[in-house]
């Protein structure tokens, strides 16, 4: 979907259009929109779904003049930047670190879930691993419009809960951010050398570690200098200048407009002017995101949707399932109330926005074919089609779904809920240093995870053109190429790793203070097992366990061997350690400080 610098020249140098036949196509393509949307609002469904309808009914039934279609790519594009860039003012960064903790604990726990549910969903209909993967990014997030649309309307949740609720649509956009500009050149690389994609590759690297460092520290106070000697609606415009110059860029670092236009408003979005900005962009972005939807509906034929009409409901089921289950199961690991968790997970079930591009850039490279993008497009105007219905009987559906649960399964889930609410006791018995340092340590934990899944995936997917360059540049023969590989795979995941492992040591201790704090465990004089783990050793056992057990050209089989005698015999020495009570001594580092910490809050 991005604007390409390319197609836009070419565009540029058709014959020019008349006058009266832009209009008469803004003309039908606008008031068809408006009536559509003004039709279903009416009747209770989200005005998102006459856009799209508009599309449709324009594709397969309403002639237009030949110049149409150009007339919405171009606009489309447009609408794709400032729908980016509404979304991205929305972040407020500050008031996410204030109020947006349990908001991150359910986006952190539903998000990957999310993806992995995706993934396995497209395995079992056959779809290749490239477009598993496209299916899980595209069915983890949800519309944050249509969400605060409908829940607003029907009153089901209070105002808090509905805030809470778009903080979480909020941490989706910004995953699903990262897990487009991840797939850009996973979609691009096939027609790519492997050179040009291990550049493209490490300038998208650079795009986002600029735009997230000089962008957020820097650009803010450039627009509030400004503002300060302008007025609201040159600053805007000064604004929505740069929202086209990032825009641009990002197309030239090989990324969709839309990643572009996303980082300016969250630049923007931290600066003073930012509700001028939102007033002055709001009108523009209307007329421009009805042009973007009636694109994606363009893009669907009715012949294709009764085609796939059995995989357009598929996928909504698996959209619709793992969506309640993962945000139902991020409340009760956040420790919020069940019942809202269930009310607010079914409220969540709307395909978001990101489901129409990513879908788009997957179509437009060739990853996918038109039944599956048409599945996807159905399967989100089912999803916020039913979205109103699902909502109104949430809390009567949960009731109804706890009386007919067995005994047996409530016994079960009252004992975990038993070890979560122990769990949280133990940690609130913690000095606040103490706690920041679990908070810390856990959101390591995660971006370490995180990390070290994205190495994974791109060696996958680098095995093979990687193999041909070194082939090509050095000579060597082929599987001499792939333990070369395989080697800098396994040194670049032990960083990672080792912190990953550290990490879970300081958690396990300062858990086990918990415990003693609440007269839950008996103080040993001899280490425990966590205390005695020597972190070089188990990070390198993990490590080559990862790269041996991800799938790669060379013998699976003997890989394992190696490994599975790697692993017995770090085994036999850690547990060596144990029984000679041997504490790490980078642990004891950690230990003495936060020991430190806690004795000093105990004098207090």
């Amino acid at each position: 979907m991005g604007m390409d610098t390319v197609g836009l020249s070419s565009q540029l140098r058709r014959p020019p259009m008349e006058e009266t036949t832009l209009i008469a196509i803004m003309a039908t393509l606008v008031i068809l929109a408006a009536f559509l949307s003004i039709v279903m609002n009416k009747i209770k469904f989200p005005p998102l779904l006459g856009f799209i309808t508009a599309g449709i009914l324009i594709a397969n039934y309403i002639h237009v003049a030949e110049e149409a279609d150009l007339v919405v790519e171009i606009f489309s594009d447009i609408g794709l930047i400032m729908l980016m860039f509404s979304i991205g003012m929305e972040i407020d960064i500050r008031k996410l670190k204030e109020q947006g903790k349990f908001a991150v604990t359910v986006a952190a726990v539903q998000l990957p879930l999310m993806v992995i549910g995706g993934v396995l969903a497209g395995f079992l209909l056959g779809f290749n691993t490239l477009q598993c993967i496209c299916l899980g990014c595209i069915i983890s997030g949800s519309s944050t419009a249509v969400v605060m649309a409908v829940l607003q309307s029907q009153g089901q949740l209070d105002k808090e809960h509905i805030e809470l609720l778009v903080l979480v649509t909020i941490m989706e956009d910004i995953g699903q951010v990262i897990m487009l500009s991840m797939l850009t050149p996973m979609l691009t690389g096939g027609s790519m050398g492997t050179e040009d994609l291990a550049i493209l590759i490490a300038e998208i690297a650079i795009f986002m570690v600029a735009c997230f460092t000089l962008g957020l520290y820097i650009v803010p106070r450039i627009i509030d200098w400004f503002y300060m000697r302008s007025n609201d609606e040159l600053i805007s415009l000064l604004c929505i200048g740069a929202l086209f110059v990032l825009s641009y860029a990002a197309t030239k670092m090989g990324l969709s407009v839309a990643i572009g236009a996303f980082l300016m408003g969250v630049i923007v979005g931290t600066s003073r002017p930012k509700h001028a900005v939102e007033h002055f962009v709001d009108p523009i972005k209307s007329l421009f995101m009805a042009m973007f939807f009636i694109s994606v509906g363009m893009e669907v034929t009715l012949g294709s949707l009764a085609e796939n009409l059995a995989l357009i409901f598929i996928i909504y089921a698996v959209f619709a399932i793992c969506k309640t289950a993962t945000v139902y199961l991020g409340y009760w690991v956040g420790n919020g109330d069940q019942r809202t968790g269930f009310v607010s997970a079914i409220g969540l079930c709307a395909m978001g926005e990101f489901a129409f591009i990513i879908a788009k850039q997957a179509l437009d490279n060739g990853v996918v074919d038109q039944g599956f993008y048409s599945s996807v497009i159905g399967a989100a105007l089912i999803s916020m089609i039913f979205l109103p219905i699902l909502t109104r009987y949430s809390g009567k559906g949960y009731d109804a779904l706890y009386k007919a649960c067995p005994n047996g399964v409530k016994r079960g889930f009252a004992r975990l809920t038993s070890v979560r609410d122990r769990f949280y006791d133990d940690l609130n018995t913690l000095s606040q240093n103490m706690r920041q340092a679990f908070t810390s340590g856990l959101g390591s934990v995660y971006f370490n995870l995180f990390l070290i899944i994205v190495v994974e995936v791109l060696f996958y997917f680098g095995y093979g053109p990687g193999c041909g360059w070194l082939q090509e540049s050095f000579g060597i023969d082929k599987t001499l190429a792939m333990y070369v590989l395989l080697f800098i795979n396994i040194l670049i995941l032990l960083r990672p790793c080792m912190r990953q492992v550290s990490n879970i040591r300081v958690l396990l201790y300062l858990l086990s203070m918990g415990k003693l704090k609440n007269n839950r465990d008996i103080p040993e004089d001899r280490a425990k097992f966590y205390e005695t783990m020597n972190p070089l050793l188990i990070a390198g056992v993990v490590d080559i366990l990862i790269v041996a057990l991800v799938p790669n050209p060379l013998d699976t089989g003997y890989q394992i061997f190696v490994s599975a005698c790697i692993v017995l015999a770090v085994a036999i020495y850690q547990v060596y350690r144990f029984k000679v009570g041997k504490r790490s001594k980078s642990l004891e580092k950690v230990l003495s400080k936060l020991g430190a910490e806690s004795e000093s809050h105990s004098e207090e």
